[in-house]
């Protein structure tokens, strides 16, 4: 009897456990799901308004210290991305982009990959540390800049707060397309990319 008893709280915690477990499974699913969804939503945003329209100016401090603006940016067509460091869609995204940049050069799109002002309040790693622990030897790509939004830069482009969207600007410096999330909507932003040329 006093073996039972012992055995008993153990299978109760292995149930607990387990049921932590899925119950952990299921919050990233769950997590993974949002994201797509507000990727998939964020043309019908305020985001979504900008379409079509000169994209808003602001300055940004890329990670090698110079201070940028994006009127700057004319002349050739860019992928405008604000990310936080902090969180899993910027990181996806950021290890998808590694694989892809040759794709973009190829394009002749660059790569603007800007963290929105203090993180979005949360800690997070550097976009330096970012950029090399997710993107290897491309970090140092030409094509591909990182760098810091301001906070005017960061309100104007991500209102609503979004961790990971992106506005893929015309060699004019108009939007043409605004998403989210490229490690789940790289087809659809390659096929954008494609309509630029």
């Amino acid at each position: 009897m006093s073996r039972r008893r012992g055995s008993f709280p153990r299978r109760q915690r292995a149930q607990a456990r387990s049921r932590w477990l899925r119950g952990g499974l299921i919050a990233i699913a769950v997590a993974v799901a949002v994201a797509v969804a507000v990727a998939v939503s964020l043309n019908g945003a305020n985001t979504g308004a900008l379409t079509g329209s000169t994209a808003p100016p602001g300055g940004f401090r890329t990670t090698a210290g110079a201070a940028e603006t994006i009127s700057a940016l004319r002349g050739q067509p860019t992928l405008l991305w604000f990310v936080t460091t902090w969180c899993d869609s910027c990181q996806a995204g950021t290890a998808t982009m590694a694989r892809e940049i040759q794709t973009f050069a190829a394009r002749h799109v660059r790569v603007v990959e800007l963290e929105l002002a203090g993180d979005l309040g949360q800690p997070g790693p550097s976009i330096d540390q970012f950029a090399h622990q997710l993107a290897g030897r491309e970090a140092s790509n030409p094509d591909w800049t990182f760098g810091v939004a301001s906070p005017s830069l960061t309100r104007q482009y991500d209102p609503d707060g979004y961790l990971d969207i992106y506005y893929l600007l015309d060699a004019d410096g108009r939007v043409r397309y605004v998403n989210g999330s490229p490690s789940a909507t790289m087809g659809q932003l390659l096929a954008h990319v494609d309509q630029l040329g």
